[in-house]
């Protein structure tokens, strides 16, 4: 059980460079899991400073399995072409903690893979705009906290505007491929998928409200449930140059978190 639980926290950390992903134009970005299609124009850059806490607590054979995550992230985004952006992130887990009936079973923090994405965007008319994404994770993170080897992916993203850009919808489908470790191979699936969709809407001027829900393939072997998660959130534009946002995002099946918050800041220039 306590493999179990270190896999479920090393996967966490893991994927935590791509929770809150994205940059872009009328609509984009952090708190949402779900990406939109836009880019960074050619010569701005945008940093996005996210954090977020993660709680899950199940009840494993009689045993009363919990865990936490506190983590933070630094991501750059910025666009190549008019048409294709490029952004990297880097995660860091600040604490990883894993609990049996109480009792401290794993701790660790430390720097996780870090994340590079390349974004184009192939088709825009009548506001609708679609694009492909490819992602490569690097096993830049500390043993306990990567996979070992490079992992590649793919995304299509999908946005529609409405009412010149006051509402926005987004879909995204995904897939990756996990090598692991020679340990972890026997448990996880390597072949994994995602979708997910996304509103927002401008509520007053400066103010965006989202809500965010999506499902993806459990790596872990032992279980067929899949991870679905909802999630609710708000950004506020500050100034040209800075947005704050907060979200809170619901684990919809026992394999996901119970609950996450989710908190960042974008500094764009």
């Amino acid at each position: 059980m306590e493999k179990r639980v270190a896999g479920k926290l090393c996967a966490k950390m893991v994927v935590a460079g791509c929770l809150v992903v994205g940059a872009g134009n009328a609509f984009a970005g952090p708190p949402l899991v779900t990406d939109d299609a836009g880019i960074v124009d050619v010569g701005h850059l945008e940093v996005e400073l996210n954090g977020s806490y993660a709680h899950d607590s199940e009840r494993e054979d009689g045993v009363r399995v919990k865990s936490d995550l506190f983590d933070g992230e630094v991501k750059l985004t910025t666009g190549l072409l008019k048409n294709l952006g490029v952004s990297l992130a880097l995660p860091y887990a600040f604490s990883a903690r894993s609990y049996e009936d109480g009792g401290l079973t794993s701790s660790t923090e430390g720097v996780g893979d870090a994340l590079f994405e390349l974004k184009y965007v192939f088709f825009e008319q009548n506001d609708l705009a679609l694009t492909l994404k490819p992602t490569l994770y690097l096993p830049t993170g500390r043993r306990s906290m990567s996979e070992g080897h490079w992992q590649p992916g793919v995304t299509l993203i999908a946005t529609k505007e409405f009412a010149d850009g006051a509402y926005a919808l987004h879909g995204n489908l995904g897939y990756e491929h996990h090598f692991y470790r020679t340990a972890d191979k026997a448990g996880s699936r390597s072949d994994l998928w995602s979708a997910s969709v996304a509103g927002e809407a401008e509520l007053v001027p400066k103010l965006t409200g989202m809500l965010d829900f999506g499902v993806s393939r459990n790596s872990d072997t032992s279980t067929s449930t899949p991870l679905v998660y909802g999630l609710a959130g708000f950004r506020y534009e500050v100034n040209e140059y800075l947005d704050v946002d907060l979200g809170v995002k619901v684990g919809l099946t026992k394999p996901e978190d119970d609950v996450a918050a989710l908190y960042g800041i974008v500094l764009k220039f």
